[in-house]
């Protein structure tokens, strides 16, 4: 109820706020929730550690776990914008392309692209930036609990165009059509939302990684991109496309799936250490199942 009650204020209320107004209290809200919430504080502190690496000073993983916090809060604030319409014209919210002609040289060729990335930056920009640009985008998304907030997230994620296809054993049936059909497909890949995935090397510790991006690569043969959309400076944000070199293919599905997936897993650390303090996940990647 209470999750369902904020989002809704957040869709319906807080929405119709001045975006710069907004940003504002979205950067204070998450420096509060940073020093108030113990799970927050120590979620991203932990984060940072691996990121940074062990070396790095206190203070500055301190520093970098504070604004993982507020990317958090400018996430929702996003969410709140969209979610009244009032999101800023494509042309005003990015400042710069990188990379997209490879991409739709990629996405001709009719074999489907799939798209990869993380919790990071302006994520609730990807509908935005890639369906006017003519690619047939499909996303998969998590089921959420309770079906109202489910419903509530979805309607506010799918006015872009997307289609959202939902983290389940059909919808991986959907995805893998979608691919087949020559469409694109986005996936956000550094959590384990299923709780099923296998463990693997990320920034020097074993942790949960999903499979799902790689094994439908690899079963329908579509390239791999990661996408980045890191905030700027002056409240805009850049689309960066950048090639996933997966190995080639040798008929082994479990060493085609290793080789895979550490050339996604490369690309994921890549992106997270060039923007560490936009990786706003707030559910701890790390120590919550046995090794």
């Amino acid at each position: 109820m209470i999750r369902f009650t904020w989002l809704w204020f957040l869709a319906h209320v807080a929405g119709r706020l001045p975006s710069v107004l907004l940003d504002v209290i979205a950067a204070a809200a998450g420096t509060v929730a940073w020093y108030a919430s113990r799970r927050v504080r120590e979620t991203t502190t932990d984060h940072m550690r691996h990121v940074l690496g062990v070396g790095a000073p206190p203070a500055r993983v301190a520093a970098a776990a504070r604004e993982c916090a507020r990317s958090a809060a400018r996430y929702y604030a996003a969410f709140a914008l969209a979610g009244t319409g009032r999101s800023e014209p494509l042309s005003k919210a990015v400042e710069a392309f990188e990379g997209l002609p490879v991409l739709r040289e990629a996405y001709e060729r009719g074999q489907g692209v799939v798209l990869v990335s993380a919790h990071l930056g302006n994520a609730e920009l990807v509908g935005r930036a890639v369906v006017p640009l003519g690619f047939n985008l499909a996303a998969v998304t998590e089921l959420l609990s309770p079906p109202r907030v489910h419903d509530l997230v979805h309607r506010v994620r799918g006015r872009e165009g997307v289609r959202l296809i939902p983290t389940s054993f059909g919808g991986m049936r959907d995805a893998m059509a979608h691919l087949r059909a020559g469409g694109t497909l986005g996936l956000l890949v550094d959590r384990d939302v299923l709780g099923t995935a296998p463990l693997r090397p990320f920034f020097g510790e074993r942790a949960p990684l999903p499979t799902g991006a790689v094994e439908l690569a690899r079963r329908t043969g579509a390239p791999m991109f990661a996408v980045w959309i890191p905030r700027t400076a002056g409240g805009r944000s850049r689309v960066i496309i950048e090639p996933v070199p997966l190995p080639p293919a040798t008929g082994d599905r479990e060493v085609d799936v290793e080789t895979g997936m550490a050339a996604l897993t490369a690309a994921l650390e890549g992106g997270i250490r060039r923007w560490p303090g936009q990786w706003f996940a707030l559910v701890p990647i790390w120590g919550e199942r046995e090794r």
